[in-house]
C-alpha cells in the first residue's frame, strides 16, 4: 500500500526537509513543519549483499550535486549545493571556484545546482553553471533560477569573470531543476522545475508560454547563448521538453535517447525515455507517473492511457518502504559488465539503488542492487570510471562489484 501524507510529514521531522523529495516538497509542508536545515548525519554504506562493494571515495562536501572528468588535465570536478566547486587528482582536492556569495542555501533545493565544461573548453575555457540566487533566509525570500559563464584561468575559476545568461522567476523555493547537460558541438539541456508548491499550483506543467516544468535546449559560443528553436522570438524558443514536475537529473545514452528521473509528488516516481530531440510533452499535472492525476492523496488510481500528445513513463514506482523521491542517474555503457546496458537510479528516502534494463518488446525492468541507508542525491563518474554515489550527508561513494 502506498504511504500517505502522514509518512510525509514524520520524514519532515525526522530528515529535516529533505531535497529533492516528492512528498517534502509541498510548499505547505514546509509551512506546518517549519524549516531548518538540521543535521546532516551521515551513515555508513554497508551492502547486505556481499557482491556489491560500497566504500569512501571522497568526503568534505556539504551536498556534492555533480562531478565531470575535466576536458585537459586528469582530475574531476565536483560542484557542492554550497557553492563550491573541487577538483580532485586521485590524491587530492584543491578548491577551483567559490560562488557562495551568489547563491542561496536557506532552503535544502537550493545551491549549485550543477555545471558543465564548454564545448570548445580547449580554445575557451569556460565553465557553465545554474544556481539559485542568494535570498534572505529569515524572509523566505523566493528567488530566482540562474544560468550563468565564467572563464576558467590557471585551472580555477575566475569569480570576476561572472556573467549571468539567463534567469528563470521562481514562484516557491523548492522544484528547482538545475541539471546541466553538454550534449556537443556547443548544445546543452537545462532542466527547470515546475516552479513549486504542491500540485503545480500555478499550472504551469502545461502552460505553453511558461519555461517552468521544462528541459531547455540551448547554444552557447562565444558569450552567445541562442535557443534552438526559433518559432516565436521569445523565451519558448528555448523550450524542448515539458509538462515534468522537478527534472532533478538526466543523462542521455549511445542511441541518443534521453532518460529523465523527474521526482513525483505523493504516490509515485517516473523514470521518462525519449529520443533526446524529440520535443515531448510528460503529462505533469494532468497526470502523475502513469496515471491521471485528479486527488494527490489517491495512490489507488489505475494505469491509464496517456491523452494524445502526451508521453508516459517507461518506469514506475511508489512511495512504499519509506520510498520518497526518486535520484537520477547514469546510463551505464561503462563500469561493471553486469551493470552496462542499463540506467542507474535510486531513491533519496530509502538509499536503494536500482538499475533498469530492457526486457524487450519495449519493457524495462528494474532490478533492485541494494540499500545505501543512506540520503541518495545523485551519481557521478569517477576519476577513473568508477560509480558514485553523492549522498546528502556530504560523502561520495564508489560502488562496485565484488571480484576476487
Amino acid at each position: 500500500m502506498a504511504r500517505s501524507n502522514s509518512l510525509c510529514l514524520f520524514l519532515v521531522v525526522l530528515l529535516t526537509a529533505a531535497p529533492l523529495s516528492g512528498c517534502l516538497g509541498g510548499e505547505e509542508v514546509e509551512q506546518d513543519s517549519g524549516f531548518e536545515w538540521g543535521n546532516r548525519s551521515q551513515p555508513a554504506c554497508d551492502p547486505v549483499d556481499l557482491n556489491i562493494t560500497c566504500k569512501e571515495y571522497l568526503s568534505g562536501f556539504t551536498t556534492p550535486t555533480n562531478s565531470l572528468h575535466h576536458p585537459t588535465e586528469d582530475e574531476v570536478w565536483f560542484s557542492d549545493l554550497d557553492g563550491r566547486i573541487l577538483a580532485y587528482n586521485g590524491q587530492s582536492t584543491r578548491l577551483v571556484g567559490n560562488i557562495s556569495n551568489l547563491v542561496s542555501n536557506c532552503h535544502t533545493e537550493a545551491g549549485l545546482l550543477g555545471f558543465a565544461f564548454v564545448s570548445n573548453f580547449e580554445e575557451n575555457p569556460q565553465i557553465l553553471f545554474t544556481y539559485i540566487g542568494t535570498a534572505n533566509c529569515e524572509t523566505k525570500e523566493v528567488t530566482n533560477l540562474f544560468l550563468a559563464a565564467g572563464d576558467v584561468v590557471n585551472g580555477s575559476l575566475d569569480e570576476s569573470s561572472i556573467r549571468t545568461l539567463r534567469e528563470i522567476e521562481q514562484t516557491y523555493r523548492n522544484h528547482n531543476g538545475g541539471h546541466l547537460l553538454a550534449l556537443g558541438n556547443h548544445t546543452y539541456l537545462w532542466g527547470v522545475g515546475d516552479g513549486g508548491g504542491s500540485n503545480d499550483p500555478l499550472g504551469h506543467g502545461q502552460n505553453n508560454t511558461s519555461s517552468l516544468g521544462t528541459i531547455q535546449h540551448f547554444h552557447y559560443l562565444n558569450d552567445t547563448l541562442m535557443p534552438l528553436h526559433n518559432t516565436t522570438g521569445t523565451a519558448q524558443d528555448y523550450t524542448l521538453h515539458r509538462g515534468l514536475r522537478n527534472p532533478w537529473k538526466f543523462d542521455v545514452d549511445a542511441q541518443d535517447r534521453l532518460w529523465i528521473a523527474d521526482v513525483g509528488q505523493n504516490c509515485f516516481e517516473e523514470i521518462n525515455l525519449v529520443p533526446v530531440l524529440q520535443s515531448s510533452n510528460f503529462g505533469w499535472a494532468d497526470r502523475e507517473a502513469n496515471r491521471e492525476f485528479n486527488d494527490p492523496s489517491d495512490c489507488t488510481a489505475p494505469p491509464s492511457d496517456p491523452p494524445a500528445g502526451m508521453t508516459d513513463p517507461v518506469v514506475v514506482y511508489t512511495h512504499e518502504e519509506g520510498r520518497c523521491s526518486i535520484t537520477g542517474g547514469l546510463y551505464m555503457d561503462w563500469g561493471p559488465e553486469l551493470w552496462q546496458g542499463g540506467y542507474m537510479y535510486g531513491d533519496f528516502c530509502s538509499g536503494d539503488v536500482w538499475i533498469t534494463k530492457d526486457a524487450g518488446n519495449g519493457v524495462w525492468e528494474g532490478e533492485h542492487l541494494l540499500d545505501t541507508d543512506n540520503l541518495l542525491v545523485g551519481f557521478g563518474r569517477g576519476l577513473d570510471d568508477e560509480l558514485l554515489l553523492f549522498t546528502w550527508g556530504g560523502t561520495v561513494f564508489e560502488l562496485d562489484i565484488y571480484t576476487e
